[in-house]
């Protein structure tokens, strides 16, 4: 590689920085060496720590001339890799300066914030970083080329997933904002719905009680880790309102089993093109 941080100077937003690197070293694999790649753009070590007070971290003097990033230790290759690149972003963003210090101490929590528009400047900070991890990572113009060349599946996010070694969670993020049609992914927890991240072509998630809804593939099948289920033909109103379910024409729903309760759940929708969602 032969990429520097003078090659990204002018650059602030998230997207512009990862773009850029992607323009710049157009033989990157999809698998990114997130590792390498910090090295050379001035992150000087890349370590691991033993606790549980953050996620991961990035060290760095006040003009930003170097640093260094720490990701706590027993942590899956697929978040080390994120959190690297995540903290990466902190780095490159002209605008990250932490508060009251020379480091950033990012929680799980942080990792999955997503609104650039937050009025809390420390929220939107972190949503930012993790918009340049996503894009970096996972470049939306090679998402939407393999979501082109397959099904619209759990299987093809697992497999691209596999591909860009992130996380399932951190690929149907991206697989959901890179799509072109209608779709939509909860991420639940022992029959609680966590996160739930729709396109905007997607009619609105209700947030209810915060369980699965009662009718739904989830809620009803609960597939142990690995699990795929099929793809079934679910009533509209189990998942949204009743002013949206009138206005949607079928909905699908597909779900994946993972470990320590956790699932996958995928919603396809098909719109009435007579009626404006």
């Amino acid at each position: 590689m032969r990429i520097s941080r003078l090659d990204l100077d002018g650059l602030g937003s998230p997207a512009a920085l990862a773009a850029k690197i992607h323009e710049l070293e157009p033989r990157l694999s999809s698998r990114v060496p997130i590792e390498d790649l910090c090295l050379q753009l001035d992150i000087q070590s890349i370590g691991e720590l033993e606790t549980d007070g953050f996620e991961a971290a990035i060290i760095m003097d006040e003009l930003k001339a170097s640093g260094a990033i720490l990701v706590a230790k027993g942590r899956s290759d697929e978040r080390r890799r994120y959190s690297i690149a995540h903290e990466l972003g902190h780095f490159l963003i002209p605008a990250h300066r932490p508060s009251g210090g020379t480091a950033f101490e990012c929680s799980l929590s942080d990792l999955h914030l997503l609104d650039p528009k937050d009025r809390d400047r420390r929220r939107r900070v972190e949503a930012e970083a993790n918009r340049f991890a996503a894009q970096l990572l996972m470049p939306p113009g090679e998402v939407r080329a393999r979501i082109r060349q397959t099904d619209p599946t759990l299987e093809s996010i697992v497999a691209m997933a596999r591909a860009f070694g992130v996380s399932k969670e951190a690929m149907a993020r991206s697989w959901v904002d890179a799509n072109r049609e209608p779709v939509a992914i909860a991420v639940a927890h022992r029959g609680r719905v966590l996160r739930r991240y729709r396109n905007e072509d997607f009619p609105w998630l209700p947030d209810g009680d915060g369980r699965l809804p009662k009718g739904s593939l989830a809620a009803e099948l609960k597939p142990g880790p690995g699990i795929v289920s099929q793809v079934e033909e679910v009533d509209p109103a189990v998942w949204l309102s009743e002013r949206d379910a009138k206005r949607v024409l079928g909905l699908r729903e597909q779900v994946l089993g993972q470990r320590d309760g956790y699932a996958l759940v995928l919603l396809q929708a098909e719109l009435d093109e007579d009626d404006d969602i």
